[in-house]
């Protein structure tokens, strides 16, 4: 029997388009620390976890080898199912919630996970064994340093490392935002060897408070939980301000950078290293009421926290407007632009159906939503593309006639327009819901004057503070 490590056609084939898609999901992907991935041994890769699918595809955008991933055994139930995830190279892990009997499973499991780290594979385990719901840091299980240890006595002097990797999602649920990876330094397992064959509790505990304190650096990582959601509040509204003050370009990086300091300066168990005046801590407890304020406003004017802070000028808003009413205009009234749009929206008109809408009703769990809609999008677009070039390369001598005799080659135009649709795809959406959040958000200021501008007194209040 194969291992599942071992070499798989098919999944070699569907592996870059999977890496494709996923790229394309994101306004941005930006992967940082690629030089940290070890080459003198074998390594496990250790991610924070706050989505259920879109972390382990974030790795297999980078890893330079196939690597196998570890995942909760209630989800490998249907025989199905279990089909596919081990296709996709996923192994099940048994919990104390999926019954006494079960955990003894786990041996074998840690056995097959010991074989690919050994053939040189890299092994990923979502270093908190669950998502989480917020930008924090959980707690961390035992299995994965048991099977470093494990791994690492059969390694003998061979190195073995586990890289943390921070992972970091500026929208949870929204389409198309911006995704950050940041690999850290690798951390040798061997060092720990000498107390694990003393002592294995306590090697486990060493290795997991190490790979906490490697972790928490490379993500956002609110520790204050009494204050997590003003705090987020700070790290939406502030980020723009403290860009222009340090010079930096307005990037998906720059910005998780900025999150990173702005929780610093306001997150109580950070903030008492560094700051030790009372004023300096009263100051803070002030701005964290301005920022519950602020929350409050923007639900009130149902518009996003970024929305004021990010806004566009009067001028570039009307602008966007009118360049947009004079595009539609022309499609409407000049009959070649209006094939040609035509055309693009037949060969790929996934970029306008609002699957999140619909999902985010039929799904409870936030964090399923976003792997859930990512996974819609996937299947709607490969099975519409493969139907679509059909027809038109049927098409030629019919409703094509008058078109270059291209033959049944006319099949492979759609294909070509459905990979730049989906590049595409997270800049138009987003210019689009840019210019309609910024048109609501000036209309507003003649609907709403006063809250606006308590809105506004609230965001300098808060940003003076800096």
């Amino acid at each position: 029997m194969k291992a599942i490590q071992d070499n798989n056609r098919l999944y070699n084939f569907l592996s870059p388009l999977v890496q494709f898609g996923t790229r394309c999901h994101y306004q941005s992907f930006t992967v940082r620390g690629l030089e940290n991935l070890p080459t003198d041994g074998a390594y496990i890769i250790a991610p924070c976890h706050q989505q259920a699918l879109m972390e382990p595809l974030a790795v297999l955008c980078f890893a330079p080898k196939p690597p196998v991933f570890l995942a909760r055994a209630d989800i490998f139930r249907k025989p199905l199912i279990r089909a596919i995830l081990t296709f996709l190279k996923i192994l099940p892990v048994y919990r104390i919630r999926d019954g006494q009997s079960n955990l003894t499973k786990n041996n074998e499991i840690f056995d097959k996970s010991r074989d690919v780290l050994l053939d040189g594979f890299p092994l990923c385990l979502m270093a908190e064994g669950r998502h989480n719901d917020r930008h924090h840091l959980l707690n961390m299980g035992k299995g994965m340093f048991r099977i470093a240890g494990e791994t690492q006595l059969k390694l003998g002097t061979h190195p073995l490392y586990i890289v943390p990797t921070g992972i970091d999602f500026d929208e949870y649920e929204r389409p198309f935002s911006n995704l950050v990876v940041n690999i850290g330094k690798p951390i040798a397992v061997q060092p720990y060897m000498s107390n694990w064959h003393d002592n294995e509790a306590v090697a486990l505990n060493q290795m997991r408070q190490a790979l906490a304190e490697h972790l928490s650096p490379l993500m956002h990582d609110i520790r204050d939980e009494e204050h997590y959601d003003e705090i987020f509040t700070l790290c939406n509204i502030l980020n723009p301000t403290m860009r222009r003050q340090k010079n930096l370009k307005n990037n998906a990086w720059n910005r998780f950078r900025m999150r990173q300091e702005i929780t610093a300066l306001f997150d109580s168990k950070e903030a008492s290293k560094t700051q030790d005046s009372d004023a300096a801590m009263q100051r803070n407890s002030e701005t964290l009421e301005k920022a519950r304020q602020y929350a409050v406003l923007c639900r009130e004017l149902h518009i996003s926290q970024k929305a004021l802070p990010d806004r566009w000028s009067l001028p570039l808003t009307l602008l966007s407007v009118a360049a947009l009413a004079a595009f539609l205009a022309a499609t409407v009234l000049w009959a070649p632009l209006r094939w040609i749009v035509l055309f693009c929206l037949l060969s790929f008109p996934i970029l306008f159906i609002p699957t999140h809408l619909l999902i985010r009703s039929l799904i409870a769990d936030p964090q399923f939503r976003s792997s859930v809609n990512f996974g819609v999008r996937f299947l709607l677009t490969i099975l519409y593309t493969i139907v679509i070039a059909i027809v038109v390369a049927c098409g030629d001598g019919l409703w094509m006639s008058r078109l270059a005799d291209l033959g049944a080659w006319w099949g492979v135009v759609p294909i070509a327009l459905a990979h730049i649709g989906a590049l595409l795809e997270a800049s138009v959406v987003n210019l689009l819901k840019a210019i309609a959040r910024n048109s609501h958000l000036w209309l507003l200021h003649l609907l709403r004057p006063k809250k606006i501008k308590a809105l506004k007194e609230t965001l300098q209040s808060i940003s003076a503070t800096l």
